[in-house]
């Protein structure tokens, strides 16, 4: 059988609705993309929110913006809270924090929060980072240019 989406927005609320093999995986984005700018060799903190009854849940960043495949393609979580170039925080209270460091512009796209419900209705907050190039070192006389 072939997957289907169905799409619905309302109130800046994402809906996904996957059908497949006649079972119903719903998958809850909220909110629009928070937009990040940022510079190459910076690092970033992306705060990620969560209800208080999901403080013992598994969270979750992947890259991309698929929430079905967003957990198993996740970049790190709470289980295994750091990398090389990542690390996760929790709070335990309302939000997570993911920090991302030694950035270049391949780190730049979508990426994804997400919260592991026992329902099966994990719940995402969307992030768009753009890595610009190198800061510019001005010269005094370059900035009157400007």
């Amino acid at each position: 059988m072939q997957t289907q989406a169905l799409y619905r927005i309302k109130f800046n609320k994402f809906i996904f609705c996957f059908l497949k093999f006649s079972c119903f995986f719903f998958v809850v984005v909220t909110g629009a993309a928070e937009i990040i700018y940022v510079y190459e060799g910076d690092s970033v903190s992306i705060s990620c929110p969560y209800e208080s009854q999901d403080q013992n849940n598994t969270k979750y960043i992947c890259r991309g913006n698929q929430p079905s495949s967003c957990l198993q393609q996740a970049l790190m979580t709470s289980n295994n809270t750091q990398n090389t170039q990542f690390s996760l925080t929790d709070d335990k209270k309302s939000k997570f924090t993911v920090t991302i460091t030694s950035l270049t512009q391949k780190d730049s796209g979508s990426y994804l929060c997400g919260v592991k419900r026992n329902t099966g209705l994990d719940v995402f907050s969307a992030v768009d980072l753009e890595v610009k190039g190198e800061r510019s070192q001005f010269k005094s006389d370059d900035r009157a240019k400007i």
